[in-house]
């Protein structure tokens, strides 16, 4: 049974606090590897393969910020989840550092084990969408040249992010141009890794949508609390985005015909266009109507809107039709988010006006056994 347990890399120098995580994920039904360094976390992160890292930042012998970079520049672990465990002395600065870097997520200390637990189970969900792209038997070399480009595109990501916040770290006051530049460059990279994951994610669809036995074999997926996964995406989101204020939540909960890694996936590039194209501050509202048979999501913003053109670029990969790749980012993963919900069998529709705001709905169908 223990070789099916996922297992979680735990580096910390604090010995009582390894021994009491060990224990807390041992009872959650997961397998451990403690290091004592980041050094020794190197180490066994290329000869375990962990499903998950688990990282404190301040440690001698490699911080926490030195063992993420050299993690992700390494293609066969950078798409291991990385999350930090930060004290509460730790700048807002330091934490967005980390983030910038690639890592996942983080947790400040002290962190409760509800906290702890829920952070593991986010990231090792969305881990699931990689995997399935992965074990995919459909036109194997394409899928191969795929994973090669997606490699080579993150080594560089992650090189830009470095050398960015390099430049952040050493310049003062009166570089404010050098650092206005690595602030932009920063941000620009960000926006090209989120980027990457979605033209591999667009691809991974692209060979979904001409397998009826695959589409067929995703309906059989569940997800028995579709509000515990949408709660877990708002909560990062808000940390992501410093907006803590915005959200309102009227959702009932249900289980869900989906998988819980592409909900989270649908919901994920929802919120985020929210956030990314309406104001701080601003309210973003999320409800929910259930039928018998399916249920209704709501996302509304109050941001800048969508015109006409740009909801109608927003089309199913379903719709089989032969279009250029062309879409803005934001463009890319609405149809990305529209095309998984149609491939369980639901629907995603925007209503939007310009500079009046953005409604989208998503049904999706309740799980069989509901």
């Amino acid at each position: 049974m223990n070789e099916h347990k996922q297992k979680i890399l735990v580096v910390d120098d604090e010995k009582d606090l390894r021994n009491a995580i060990d224990d807390i994920l041992t009872d959650a039904g997961y397998s451990t590897i403690l290091a004592g360094n980041g050094s020794q976390g190197l180490a066994f992160a290329k000869s375990e393969h962990p499903d998950l890292i688990l990282c404190d930042i301040q440690m001698p012998s490699m911080n926490g910020y030195e063992l993420l970079n050299a993690v992700k520049k390494e293609p066969a672990l950078s798409k291991i989840p990385f999350v930090f465990m930060t004290g509460v002395n730790v700048a807002q600065f330091d934490l967005r550092k980390g983030m910038d870097l690639g890592a996942d997520d983080y947790l400040t200390k002290p962190f409760s084990i509800e906290d702890l637990v829920s952070a593991i189970e986010t990231r090792l969900r969305k881990k699931q969408l990689w995997h399935k792209f992965i074990e995919s038997t459909i036109e194997r070399t394409q899928t191969g040249f795929i994973l090669l480009l997606s490699n080579e595109l993150q080594i560089l990501v992650m090189d830009i992010l470095d050398h960015a916040q390099s430049l952040l770290t050493v310049t003062d006051g009166s570089s404010d141009t050098i650092h206005r530049a690595a602030t932009m460059i920063t941000a620009s990279g960000k926006r090209l890794s989120h980027l990457h994951e979605n033209i591999l994610y667009y691809s991974m669809l692209q060979l979904w949508v001409k397998d009826q036995e695959k589409i067929a074999s995703l309906r059989q997926e569940t997800t028995e609390s579709y509000l515990s996964v949408l709660q877990s995406i708002v909560t990062e989101n808000m940390r992501a985005n410093g907006r803590s204020e915005s959200f309102s939540i009227t959702c009932t909960d249900a289980s869900l015909q989906i998988s819980p890694a592409d909900f989270g996936k649908v919901i994920d590039e929802l919120i985020d266009n929210a956030c990314k194209f309406s104001e701080p501050g601003s309210n973003i509202t999320l409800s929910s109507v259930e039928t018998q048979k399916e249920v209704l999501l709501t996302i509304r913003d109050e941001g800048c809107g969508m015109s006409k053109q740009e909801i109608d670029t927003i089309q199913s990969l379903l719709q089989n039709e032969e279009r250029p790749f062309r879409q803005q980012e934001s463009g890319l993963g609405l149809t990305i988010a529209k095309t998984i919900a149609e491939l369980y069998g639901g629907s995603l529709f925007i209503e939007s006006v310009e500079k009046n705001g953005t409604t989208v709905i998503v049904s999706l169908p309740k799980a069989l056994n509901n």
